[in-house]
């Protein structure tokens, strides 16, 4: 491929990209984006964990295992994760945005360093440790 030719997809490429973002009905993707803060966390039975999720109006809170916590509530922008369990488990708290259609397939970072967990789409999941 020339040095032209790669110029010029290039540029259409950046053109067509412009035309998107600004096009009648299309939303940045940045305007998607949901965080969950603590990304990770870890508690003991018995051990609670405030999660907030953010980045749009309202979120349906779901475990991916109901018989090792509870959340305190399923709607809403914050909820009380707390543990039920005794011994190692691993728990996924997944925040869906309400109202967003499709729900982005989506995982954490597995880091303990994480503080927060960020997708793009329209849910993110904090992983929650059992110790």
């Amino acid at each position: 491929m020339t040095m032209k030719r790669f110029r010029l997809l290039s540029a259409l490429g950046a053109l067509a990209a412009a035309v998107l973002a600004f096009a009648p009905g299309c939303e940045s993707s940045e305007a998607n984006d949901v965080t969950i803060a603590p990304g990770h966390a870890t508690v003991s039975k018995g051990g609670s964990v405030v999660l907030s999720a953010s980045g749009w109006g309202n979120f349906r809170w779901s475990l991916s295992n109901n018989d090792i916590g509870v959340l305190s509530a399923t709607v809403g922008k914050r909820v009380v994760y707390t543990s039920i369990a005794e011994g190692e488990n691993v728990q996924r708290v997944t925040a869906t945005a309400i109202g967003s259609g499709a729900t982005a397939s989506t995982s954490s970072s597995s880091s303990t360093n994480a503080t927060t967990a960020t997708i793009v789409g329209y849910s993110a999941s904090a992983v929650i440790t059992h110790q």
